[in-house]
């Protein structure tokens, strides 16, 4: 049986407070950097369609949570009202072509529909998969209230500790003393971002398993 794959769709918010220079800038920052991270095996590469959005697809969906969370931070840290909204199905991807837009399969209809649901909602990580999934989507709405309170400063952070760096290395990156680089990873709530990605792999396969 084919295994399950991860498809992201994912659009800005509030684009449209921004000059179109602006937004096409900050997105295509953030697909360089999806690109160039290591840690995410894609099957398909993020793309933007429709200027301000982009749709990719993982090989693990438990890399997932990890691309959302980063993409919100690296979107947040540009202005206080820039964010994104993401949504993730998770399923089988039965036509698979060199780009996600001419793409098919479960994943990817779950995937528009949740973003279709989703777009009513400012900012948002959404999660859909084949079998109710309530506990986990309770879990995202925590999630939110966190990540929601992010100051640009604060995502900047996050983004630098979900690309791998530590605390010398935010504050030689950001021109600050250690010790603001740890109350910045402090006032963020990184321990808790931390232990649910560690988590999140099992969390997913309780809904996931054959």
């Amino acid at each position: 049986m084919k295994a399950f794959r991860a498809v992201i769709t994912a659009d800005m918010v509030n684009s449209t407070q921004f000059s179109r220079e602006e937004s096409t800038a900050w997105l295509e920052e953030l697909l360089a950097i999806l690109h160039q991270n290591q840690v995410f095996k894609w099957a398909l590469k993020p793309e933007i369609y429709r200027g301000d959005s982009f749709q990719a697809v993982l090989k693990n969906p438990d890399e997932a949570m990890h691309l959302a969370i980063l993409a919100r931070a690296c979107m947040r840290k540009h202005a206080p009202n820039a964010d994104m909204r993401i949504a993730i199905g998770i399923g089988h991807t039965e036509q698979l072509t060199d780009r996600p837009g001419t793409s098919d399969g479960e994943a990817f209809r779950l995937s528009g529909h949740l973003a279709d649901t989703i777009r009513q909602q400012k900012a948002r990580i959404g999660i859909a998969l084949p079998r109710p999934s309530e506990p986990l989507s309770a879990t995202l709405d925590l999630l939110e209230t966190l990540i929601e309170s992010w100051t640009s400063a604060q995502s900047q952070v996050v983004e630098a500790l979900l690309l791998g760096k530590n605390v010398t290395q935010i504050a030689e990156m950001l021109s600050i003393s250690q010790s603001a680089a740890s109350q910045r990873v402090t006032s963020s709530k990184w321990w808790a971002i931390d232990r649910f990605l560690a988590t999140f792999p099992k969390q997913l396969s309780l809904y996931t398993k054959r």
